[in-house]
């Protein structure tokens, strides 16, 4: 069962990667593209517990892609801005990026290292709750 739902994320990540408007990004493409474009909207999609635990990246909206009310919660992003969801280690802003694409977003990116790489590399984190600026 474990090795069919590995497989079966595997997919998924090949599937999303070739999805017209949506790409992935290491950490290091993430912090260049923060720094160079002020319109990205970056989204934690991970659940509040998760995000009070290890903090978040500054400037993240919180979004919980396990709530009922993810796709009504996304739709106060703008669709013309790009959009950067990042999860744990991936795999569930992988599946959030492929809906927003399928809701007409036009630049999504997915942050596949995810908090916990954020965290290896040290990188900055902000608290939980703080909120970003529009």
């Amino acid at each position: 069962m474990l090795q069919k739902s590995f497989l079966t994320l595997l997919w998924a990540f090949f599937a999303l990667a070739t999805l017209r408007g949506q790409s992935n990004l290491s950490a290091q493409q993430l912090e260049s593209l923060l720094a160079s474009d002020k319109s990205v909207q970056l989204v934690d999609v991970r659940t509040p517990s998760e995000i009070r635990q290890t903090g978040k990246i500054a400037g993240a909206w919180e979004i919980n892609y396990a709530s009922p009310d993810f796709k009504e919660s996304v739709k106060r992003l703008d669709r013309k801005r790009p959009v950067v969801l990042y999860c744990a280690s991936g795999g569930r802003s992988a599946s959030a990026a492929a809906q927003l694409v399928q809701m007409g977003f036009t630049k999504v990116y997915n942050y596949t290292g995810g908090m916990y790489e954020w965290k290896s590399l040290r990188k900055p984190t902000v608290p939980a709750g703080t909120q970003p600026k529009p």
